[in-house]
């Protein structure tokens, strides 16, 4: 009997975008900098310190401002590559993409008009004031960042889900169709037992996540990282129960081929 067809559930693709979005999540730093700093000091620390730009009045303001331009420029890279991992994503919402495509916008508005700004200041203390801006009023490396990867494999998730959950009567038809021998035929409906439980802890796992973090801000951190890395976690254990399910599905394939 061919079973084929049934099989046919297109999650290896899917769930290589799933493990790309989670790798671009993953990375939490301790509660610190926000990436590349805005210092004015070589050692890049995550308050820039008054000494650090040495000279007169006009000479620590420059370097301040190089310094800063320096830091919104590197942001403004992570939120190009943010924009256009969210444009490639076949499977992320309407909605979450408008939303996140909108905070982006926003990001990059705001930090252009956060450098003239600073560029306009005439006080070395106004200047390091505006320019830790940079770090706590974006928090682009250490909440959007994730942030974003994270809707878009839970997104991603979901619809991997729902494919699955689609084609599980078929297969489900398929395991009591067949004329493999009953040893086969109960080894498959083992497998395809297991398939709809590990589907149903997925499902469980990611549902949350999008409306957990699609909305966190800035100014809520470092008070909302343990909410960022929750979600991480509960993607992780998503993409781990529909590996397993996939492994199921593999080996319904193999008891009803043999």
């Amino acid at each position: 009997m061919k079973l084929h067809h049934p099989f046919r559930i297109g999650i290896g693709v899917a769930a290589l975008a799933v493990t790309a979005a989670l790798a671009a999540a993953s990375a939490l730093p301790a509660m610190a900098a926000d990436g590349p700093s805005p210092s004015a000091s070589p050692s890049a620390s995550a308050s820039p310190s008054p000494g650090a730009c040495s000279g007169s009045v006009a000479a620590r303001l420059a370097c301040i401002d190089q310094r800063a331009s320096q830091a919104v420029s590197a942001r403004e890279t992570a939120l190009q590559q943010m924009t256009e991992d969210v444009n490639k994503s076949a499977d992320i919402t309407s909605s979450d993409k408008a939303t996140l495509l909108g905070q982006i916008s926003a990001d990059e508005s705001g930090l252009q008009t956060l450098l003239a700004t600073i560029d306009a200041d005439t006080t070395v203390a106004q200047a390091l004031a505006d320019t830790e801006t940079i770090v706590t009023g974006y928090r682009v490396f250490l909440l959007e960042q994730p942030k974003v990867h994270l809707v878009i494999a839970a997104d991603t998730e979901t619809t991997i889900e729902a494919n699955l959950q689609a084609k599980l009567p078929a297969i489900q038809t398929a395991i009591n169709n067949s004329t493999a021998s009953a040893a086969q035929k109960a080894a498959a409906q083992t497998a395809f037992n297991d398939c709809t439980t590990q589907l149903a802890a997925a499902q469980s796992a990611s549902s949350g996540i999008v409306s957990d973090v699609i909305d966190l801000l800035p100014s809520g951190y470092p008070g909302n990282q343990p909410t960022l890395v929750t979600a991480r976690d509960s993607a992780q254990t998503a993409r781990s129960d529909l590996g397993k399910c996939k492994t199921d599905i593999e080996t319904i394939r193999t008891d009803l081929t043999s």
